[in-house]
């Protein structure tokens, strides 16, 4: 039985875990949590309040930006504003750039040996493809729509970045913030910029960040469960394969599209908390969930049958609430990957160079004083 949607009160139960669920955060308790309007005073309950229950869907688009670090709590609405505007000017000249043919050489000459074009082909060819929530809910032209937004904002943040550009899994990641930010392609790539700044590490040539974050699971399942770890050793499961499309990318195909929202900002606001990234604590807290039925499977295939069939779909409530208990037993040590640095945005007098990805972004506060004075 599928747990209680969001907001309805009920219980949630996965393995040896419970979780009880309330009515998720309202707007007037949003609000309540402001000192003056647009300012946060009390982060931390909030994101206490966001990790339990969850976040009334009309406050995603306020809450998502800070909570991923794009926006300090303190920060005034002026501040915030010239913060999206920046980030509106530097999809525009992306993109401006990104059409230019004379600019795909230097891209090219940092990318690793990919071209442009063959990063255009892989955005296109993915976009067709990307589970935007339930087809019959759509239109012809809002899937189209919807097709060119993913384009635009996926191009800019390719071309960026060369020495990652467009790899697989990096639409499936966007496709939520469409829908929180439905009439701001600006708000949308300026959260997905800050996510990706956290998780670059896993598409890198090699994926290094994966295979960290792998062995930091390891490490946790020995500390905290020696024996379930044994048998994950013993079934041949250590190498983590199962947990490759976790990682990457972010749970996005282990839950429905309509679960990913709750579940992402459960974790974002777990993650504010722990002043780290819970990413691999969700993956051994799965596994403890699961430890009963693990212990009694015999093979590999056994294994990633019993993921793909009986894991997923995830509990997102209770996953997130195991893996943060988790952080907590394992001594509240952040794993080798740090939450990431807050994303800072682009200078209205910056220019941006495709081989230097770094220089496309500058701290907003500084414009924000620039528009407040």
């Amino acid at each position: 039985m599928r747990r209680a949607a969001c907001g309805c009160k009920g219980r949630s139960t996965v393995g040896d875990e419970e979780l009880t669920t309330v009515a998720s955060l309202s707007p007037q308790q949003w609000e309540q949590a402001h000192a003056t309007p647009g300012r946060v005073q009390k982060l931390r309950l909030i994101c206490k309040a966001i990790r339990t229950r969850g976040l009334a869907p009309s406050l995603r688009s306020q809450a998502w930006p800070m909570l991923l670090g794009c926006y300090a709590p303190d920060e005034t609405p002026a501040v915030r504003r010239a913060a999206n505007d920046l980030a509106q000017q530097e999809l525009a000249l992306l993109l401006q750039q990104a059409a230019a043919p004379d600019s795909h050489t230097s891209f090219d000459l940092s990318s690793g040996g990919e071209t442009w074009e063959q990063n255009v082909r892989r955005i296109a060819t993915d976009v067709s493809r990307t589970d935007c929530g339930p087809s019959e809910d759509t239109t012809a032209e809002e899937r189209d729509a919807i097709s060119v937004r993913l384009t635009r904002i996926l191009t800019a943040y390719a071309y960026s970045d060369p020495a990652v550009g467009y790899c697989q899994g990096m639409s499936d990641i966007l496709s939520p913030f469409l829908v929180v930010f439905p009439d701001s392609d600006a708000l949308a790539y300026m959260c997905f910029s800050a996510l990706m700044t956290k998780i670059r590490q896993n598409f890198l040539e090699g994926q290094p960040g994966v295979h960290t974050s792998i062995q930091h699971i390891g490490i946790l399942l020995k500390a905290v469960d020696r024996k379930l770890w044994r048998q994950i050793d013993v079934l041949d499961m250590s190498t983590g394969v199962f947990a490759f499309r976790m990682l990457v990318c972010q749970f996005r195909r282990e839950l429905m599209f309509g679960d990913i929202f709750d579940f992402w900002e459960r974790l974002w606001a777990a993650e504010r908390l722990a002043d780290c990234q819970l990413k691999e604590h969700c993956v051994a807290a799965l596994l403890r969930l699961h430890r009963k039925q693990i212990m009694r499977l015999r093979s590999p295939e056994d294994f990633i049958q019993f993921v793909n069939k009986d894991i997923v779909p995830i509990d997102g409530p209770a996953t997130v609430n195991a893996a943060y208990k988790l952080w907590k037993q394992s001594g509240r040590q952040p794993p080798p990957q740090a939450a990431g640095t807050r994303w800072t945005r682009l200078s209205k007098a910056e220019v941006l160079s495709a081989k230097k990805p770094d220089s496309l972004m500058v701290q907003a506060e500084a414009v924000g004083k620039e528009v407040v004075a």
